[in-house]
């Protein structure tokens, strides 16, 4: 059987989104996708971009680590990611965190999950399918001297010239030719349908695209000046809530004040609509070791615990779309509905700490699940994992 693997460009202004979208949507998954970018463009500063080491690095982890995985390749060509992706530099070359499944020391790739395995011999790519979509990594100065996106041939003369031996065929499709700041949900999905026209080309039927995602999860950013009313009007209408507090996961909450969100906590869970506690830093695992953290998770939202706000996002917008079926099966084994949607988020999160775990097991009365119950699954494959 041929060996067949698809590296994705993207620019990296909302590459953490359109990473996570991948790896909700595309189900029953088979093969390596890879996705990167870069800080500097190609066809305008060949000489300084860290495109190069990316792209070529994104090849080395495609035909190094064993498929099927989705990940992103970063900070020259280091680091491949699974989850928690979060551009946290605006103009550094090393621009990335998140969850590491594979790193590149020295010589060699070595897995950072003990859920990754590496091969001891690289395996050719029969077919590489490049997916464009335009981006930092293929734009060019316009008239006006600014970055623009554009259309280039570069990424994939260098994969053809550089590195021919991990690659028999390349076969360039272009998904989008946009700054990733135009990134929207529509052309996420114009992306991945590319990736399936792709996998089903070479006959694996059973790989699928689920685009049943809610459009209404907001992220709503804590700050002093913020009252009860500013937090009102933000969430209008909003299916699920990510909040982005302060520090390690923290909210105003003096009720005094008229600035503390909590009593909107209580209400918004009281009515069934999930809300998500996180931290606007940007590293760093979110807990509730404070009290302002803690009577949060009282009160009836879940923590984020290691993911970043734009995985969270995404993360909630799929279960959303598929709240029906987790309602239905909530009714079935006689649990609350927000119980079932906190079984489902919070599987395979890595907490700070194992005291912090255990305070989340004694707050919500289950113990999280240490698998990612999302990835790769169908929602019914997913709800039929849950222990309760």
């Amino acid at each position: 059987m041929s060996q067949i693997a698809i590296l994705i460009t993207h620019g990296t202004d909302t590459l953490a989104w359109t990473h996570a979208f991948v790896r909700y949507a595309i189900k029953r998954n088979k093969i390596n996708i890879a996705m990167t970018g870069s800080q500097n463009p190609l066809p305008s500063l060949p000489n300084f971009s860290d495109a190069y080491i990316n792209i070529a690095n994104s090849v080395h982890f495609l035909t190094n680590i064993v498929p099927p995985n989705i990940f992103t390749v970063f900070n020259y060509g280091a680091q491949a990611f699974s989850d928690s992706l979060s551009k946290y530099d605006r103009w550094n070359n090393n621009a990335f965190a998140g969850d590491r499944i594979a790193s590149m020391e020295w010589d060699e790739i070595k897995e950072a999950d003990k859920a990754i395995n590496i091969t001891d011999r690289p395996v050719t790519i029969d077919k590489l399918y490049l997916i464009t979509t335009g981006g930092t990594i293929a734009a060019a100065f316009n008239e006006k001297n600014a970055l623009a996106p554009a259309r280039t041939n570069v990424i994939a003369e260098f994969i053809q010239h550089q590195l021919d031996s991990a690659v028999r065929n390349i076969e360039v499709r272009e998904a989008l030719v946009v700054d990733s700041s135009d990134m929207t949900f529509d052309k996420m999905e114009v992306i991945v349908n590319k990736v399936m026209d792709c996998i089903h080309e070479n006959g694996t039927t059973e790989t699928f695209a689920d685009f049943s995602f809610d459009r209404n999860v907001r992220i709503v950013y804590t700050d002093p000046f913020k009252t009860v009313s500013d937090y009102r009007r933000e969430i209008e209408g909003a299916s699920g809530i990510v909040i982005a507090g302060y520090g390690g996961g923290n909210i105003n909450i003096e009720k005094d004040s008229g600035c503390s969100p909590l009593t909107l906590i209580q209400e918004l869970c009281a009515n069934n609509i999930p809300i998500v506690l996180s931290s606007q830093v940007a590293l760093g695992t979110a807990d509730f070791i404070y009290e302002n953290g803690r009577i949060a998770i009282e009160a009836g939202a879940m923590s984020g615990v290691d993911l970043s706000l734009p995985e969270i996002q995404l993360r909630m917008a799929y279960l959303l779309g598929h709240r029906p079926e987790i309602e239905a099966y909530a009714q079935r084994v006689n649990l609350p509905f927000l119980n079932l949607f906190d079984h489902l988020f919070i599987s395979g999160m890595k907490f700070r700490t194992r005291k912090s775990k255990a305070m989340y097991t004694a707050l919500k009365g289950f113990d999280p699940c240490k698998e990612d119950l999302l990835i790769n699954r169908t929602i019914e494959e997913s709800l039929s994992k849950v222990i309760v």
